[in-house]
């Protein structure tokens, strides 16, 4: 039985029980959703995590939607972080979907633990404070605390849950901006604040050091074939062999403004920015421009890598149309989270550690052509770094470059394979 799964419904059928969810809220803007239930399938875990993407969808939904009246400004910092996010002119809306995303994460726990702290009356210790209880560790999930009982009763004991200092950073840096909205807003408390937040420092999270190996990034493919989800293999194998970004091979969702301009959209959100089989020619010769800045091209030649053409050949030719990762289930693209959540399952059956991740998969691949002795300078152009923009104007040498990092690449998986005498 699914429990802790925000509108999830479970309905008795002569074949068992059908579970779906079901978009229900107090709010008279809830009846505009377009989508009012959904079927679900899948594990308990799956149709759970299911159920809270689907819950955060609407609640996004409906908080666009203005349920709770135009904002203003009444000397809490909810209400700052109201207008933030509801003024036309703020930046909030120059940002890209994907980065709203990430934005509203720290906002809605700023909210949630201090939004009605009025702000004549914070201090720089208020903010200490606040940063030293968002960096605190995660309490132990039931699943987590009972197998944490069971190893103690083997005389094992397990470490505690790290400290999340990722959250507790990006927490007060949305605290920042949000402040700041307020001094370009002219409220008086959001000067006084935004002085003392300027002379504070908050410890950012140690760079990122993981990432996946050719190895596990084989494996997660393998298994994802093997339960018909062809599609993370795919993706999987993209970023790893051409160093793509997640969004630039499985695109991202936003929120339509223009009804009228077209392409795939569902449930007021239209897809963007992931791969098309269109950018693949018949050369096997791939190019795209990047998400990350607009004159950026990644191109690479996938005929050097065996194991992608491998994953590219499990798509029947007449189905290479439209974007090139396609949910089985939907037949549309993955949403992100969703996308990830299943690549999480898949990476844990095959024993990819906790701490690797799926965006891992581009460093992965960067790290394997260093160790196999590629220039670095081509590693730039493979992986289209920023610092590399300048040297984007030589297209030419671009794809020569990428093909050299390619075989590098391919020679040094040999290499390794080879029996030690």
């Amino acid at each position: 039985m699914v429990v802790k799964a925000p509108g999830l419904k479970t309905r008795r059928r002569a074949d068992g029980v059908a579970h779906y969810w079901v978009a229900k809220s107090s709010s008279p803007k809830a009846k505009e959703y377009p989508i009012k239930t959904k079927r679900l399938t899948g594990t308990d875990d799956e149709i759970a995590a299911q159920c809270r993407v689907l819950q955060s969808e609407f609640k996004e939904w409906l908080s666009g939607k203005g349920v709770s009246g135009k904002a203003q400004y009444d000397g809490t910092l909810k209400s700052v972080i109201r207008l933030y996010q509801q003024t036309k002119e703020s930046p909030y809306h120059e940002v890209k979907s994907n980065t709203r995303e990430m934005y509203d994460e720290s906002l809605g726990l700023l909210e949630k633990t201090v939004g009605d702290r009025r702000l004549e009356k914070l201090t720089g210790l208020d903010f200490k404070r606040w940063y030293a209880n968002f960096r605190q560790p995660a309490a132990d999930t039931e699943k987590q605390a009972a197998h944490r009982a069971k190893m103690a009763e083997q005389g094992i004991i397990l470490p505690p849950n790290p400290e999340r200092m990722r959250r507790a950073y990006k927490a007060m840096q949305l605290l920042r901006i949000v402040i700041g909205f307020g001094v370009v807003l002219n409220i008086t408390e959001c000067f006084r604040l935004d002085t003392i937040l300027s002379k504070m420092e908050f410890s950012s999270p140690k760079a990122r050091t993981e990432a996946i190996t050719f190895a596990q990034a084989k494996a997660i493919c393998e298994l994802a074939v093997k339960k018909g989800m062809v599609s993370i293999a795919l993706a999987q194998a993209l970023q790893f062999e051409l160093t793509l970004r997640q969004i630039d091979v499985i695109g991202r969702w936003e929120k339509v403004t223009d009804a009228k301009a077209g392409g795939i959209v569902d449930r007021g959100r239209r897809w963007r920015d992931g791969l098309l089989w269109s950018h693949l020619d018949e050369n096997g010769i791939l190019t795209k421009t990047t998400s990350k800045v607009d004159d950026v091209v990644a191109e690479h030649d996938t005929m050097a890598y065996p194991f992608l053409r491998e994953m590219i050949d499990l798509i029947p030719p007449e189905k290479r149309v439209g974007p090139m990762i396609i949910m089985e289930t939907t037949g549309i693209p993955w949403r992100g989270r969703e996308f990830r959540l299943r690549w999480r399952a898949l990476a844990d059956e095959v024993g990819v550690p906790k701490n690797v991740w799926n965006r891992d998969s581009r460093a992965g691949g960067v790290t394997e052509g260093s160790d196999a002795g590629a220039d670095l300078e081509h590693l730039r152009h493979h992986a289209n770094h920023k610092n590399a923009q300048t040297t984007q104007r030589y297209n030419r040498n671009t794809l020569e470059k990428t093909k050299q990092v390619a075989e590098l690449r391919v020679a040094h998986r040999g290499q390794k394979n080879v029996p030690q005498t």
